[in-house]
């Protein structure tokens, strides 16, 4: 999955001063915003491209400051790391999944959340230019040792937050391990759907490559879940209900 999962896009993810700048707009953003908005996209691209182009390592700040049309001093303000360069949209990923796990209504698992969140992240993929570029993405990310541990560390963090919410559906804690096997089964699921997801190569119709995607992880949840509930079950604990099921 990536920024399959990485956006989500797909964290761990240091934090900007201007981390804002990536998370969702307002339905009405103002100029300001609108603009630090734009920057922000810009910055994330010409880099992409540098990255693509002459590699990783290769590329200096200042060259991807020269090819933004803006100053060093901006582009780290926007970027701290060289590596959030390559994940733009990571850490507003992680808030996402935060979010969805901790707002979860009555009767809803983790991983029925975690789903919802897949679904916003492939949402966000849009059309075949956005498909070309998480490909252009993923090939910079596998040719440096350091991105892929950066990757690594925000799927780490995602199935330590996946953790605790399944701990909380296992009326347990964090640190049991049925709960730590259960997300690192989900993560693991997800990561493998998204690497069939990447190996299809050009996409012609990205909303039946979406579809097709999600039709997987479908699978893979209705799995996740029976197997939550079987873990509730053999603990002694009822199914989760909703409001309609009380």
């Amino acid at each position: 999955m990536s920024d399959k999962f990485a956006d989500v896009d797909a964290a761990v993810l240091p934090a900007s001063p201007l981390a804002a700048v990536a998370r969702h707009a307002a339905a009405q953003p103002g100029l300001r915003e609108r603009k630090k908005r734009r920057t922000y996209e810009t910055i994330a691209r010409v880099a992409l491209d540098l990255f693509d182009a002459q590699g990783f390592r290769a590329t200096t700040i200042a060259q991807i400051a020269e090819a933004a049309d803006v100053s060093p001093r901006t582009v780290s303000a926007y970027f701290p790391a060289k590596e959030d360069l390559v994940f733009p949209h990571s850490a507003d990923a992680m808030e996402r999944l935060e979010e969805r796990l901790r707002d979860r209504g009555p009767g809803e698992y983790a991983v029925d959340a975690l789903r919802s969140w897949i679904g916003e992240l492939f949402d966000d993929l849009g059309d075949k230019h956005e498909h070309a570029r998480e490909r252009t993405r993923r090939g910079v990310i596998e040719s440096d040792e350091n991105l892929r541990a950066y990757e690594r560390r925000q799927m780490e963090r995602a199935e330590r937050l996946l953790g605790d919410a399944i701990a909380r559906d296992l009326g347990t804690t964090p640190d049991d391990v049925a709960a730590q096997l259960a997300s690192a089964a989900a993560i693991g699921a997800m990561a493998a759907i998204g690497r069939v997801h990447e190996e299809q190569g050009e996409v012609e119709d990205p909303v039946a490559h979406r579809d097709a995607a999600l039709a997987l992880v479908d699978q893979a949840i209705v799995f996740l879940r029976g197997g939550v509930s079987e873990l509730r079950a053999h603990r002694g604990e009822p199914p989760l209900r909703g409001p309609e099921s009380a």
